[in-house]
């Protein structure tokens, strides 16, 4: 690091842009100027290009690199190569970082924190606290959850959205609910579902490099100055009441501060950033909701979070879906049959059984009628002969008077 580079420069920002502490910082501004001496030459010299080559395509360790090298000639140690690779990685994480740094709209930057628990409706639950970060006003939005499951994920970015705009990219880490796979040299494979909210909204999604944490560290420092400047000492009854508190803080605190690394104010700079961010009312919304597959069973109810909810007893025994965003106690669903939706509840407590009003007669009337109705004899049945005449209708006979039979035996 040279004096000149780092004079009028704030010391956190040099000291995050050169991966330093604070200290290094001040020790080199403090330090007297020296007569700067001949670099000698180093084993490491005539294979730098290699390196950086390779560094430049895949993100791969030193230890790596120093096999292969060595197979081309190289006869010195790992500690050179290892400073070598850690200045080249820096230098390509700040050109990410500063690639975007003076485009308005053209990145947010997203992360989740862990904050501790909270009790929600009786129950002991992890706090989790999602950030999104404009990367040139560094607008800020947030919101506290008890999931970090997908669709939560994309409530927080649609809401995030809904709020600030859409920016051209959306940069990540490799969070499951966002990757499927990113392996090195092997490029990024995006879960589907995260792919479909990006591709309807239109905002391209942009993974980091794995293990570098640094090229996000936008809404990194988003997430600890939230978790240090607000949630520190902070009393609250629910949720809810964590977050309306929390939208105060943003809007009367976090984003009208003077900012450490731009010294201007997030509100200011957004004034400017909005013009570049296409709204999110261009677009249709779109449904976050998980959709789970079901059976109903016999007594027209489908299973749910340990409980049961009726539906029509026309659809017994078929698979339907259910919509829902959380399986939370009061959270509404939806069950749905052939694209149309057939029952609407709220969760209740685990073990419950819910029926509907205009379900209960519907149900009771079909619990009257045989489960399994008889089937039509599938033989056959042979009409009687003459041989049968038994077992056919009983013949008729002719009735004639006393008199008469009298006068046939006299004239015989």
């Amino acid at each position: 690091m040279k004096r000149e580079v780092l004079d009028g420069v704030p010391k956190a920002v040099i000291a995050r842009r050169y991966g330093v502490s604070r200290q290094s910082v001040y020790n080199v501004l403090k330090a007297a100027p020296v007569t700067e001496k001949a670099v000698k030459p180093s084993k490491l010299d005539p294979f730098k290009g290699y390196v950086a080559d390779r560094l430049s395509e895949f993100d791969l360790p030193a230890t790596v690199l120093l096999r292969e090298i060595k197979e081309l000639g190289y006869a010195g140690g790992i500690s050179i190569l290892k400073e070598f690779v850690r200045q080249q990685k820096g230098e390509q994480v700040r050109q990410v970082i500063e690639r975007f740094e003076t485009l308005p709209g053209r990145q947010a930057q997203l992360d989740w924190g862990e904050c501790g628990t909270i009790t929600e409706n009786g129950v002991r639950k992890k706090l989790y606290a999602f950030v999104l970060v404009l990367g040139y006003s560094r607008m800020m939005f947030a919101r506290f959850t008890t999931s970090m499951k997908q669709p939560v994920l994309l409530a927080c970015l649609r809401e995030a959205f809904e709020r600030l705009g859409v920016p051209k990219e959306l940069l990540v880490d490799n969070m499951k609910t966002a990757v499927d796979r990113h392996a090195l040299g092997e490029g990024v494979k995006f879960n589907s579902s995260f792919l479909d909210f990006c591709e309807h909204y239109g905002s391209l999604p942009v993974a980091c490099p794995p293990y570098w944490p640094r090229a996000k560290g936008k809404v990194e420092s988003g997430v600890k100055y939230l978790k240090g400047s607000f949630l520190v000492g902070r009393e609250f009854t629910d949720l809810g009441d964590l977050n309306a508190q929390l939208d105060a803080w943003l809007s009367s605190v976090a984003n009208v501060r003077v900012h450490g690394t731009t010294r201007e104010r997030p509100i200011d700079r957004f004034a400017h950033e909005v013009k570049a961010l296409r709204p999110a009312a261009a677009t249709p919304r779109f449904d976050t909701r998980e959709l789970l597959i079901r059976k109903v069973q016999s007594d027209s109810h489908v299973r749910l979070a340990g409980s049961a909810y009726s539906v029509p007893p026309k659809a017994v025994g078929r698979m339907v879906h259910v919509r829902v965003q959380r399986l939370e106690v009061g959270e509404a669903f939806e069950v749905i049959h052939n694209g149309q939706v057939i029952a609407q509840h709220r969760l209740a407590a685990a073990g419950a059984r819910v029926t509907l009003p205009e379900h209960q007669a519907a149900i009771r009337l079909a619990s009257r009628r045989p489960a399994n109705p008889r089937a039509p004899r599938r033989g056959f049945r042979q009409a009687p002969t003459d041989a049968a005449a038994p077992y056919a209708a009983a013949p008729v006979v002719q009735t004639r008077s006393l008199a008469e039979y009298e006068r046939l035996l006299e004239s015989a």
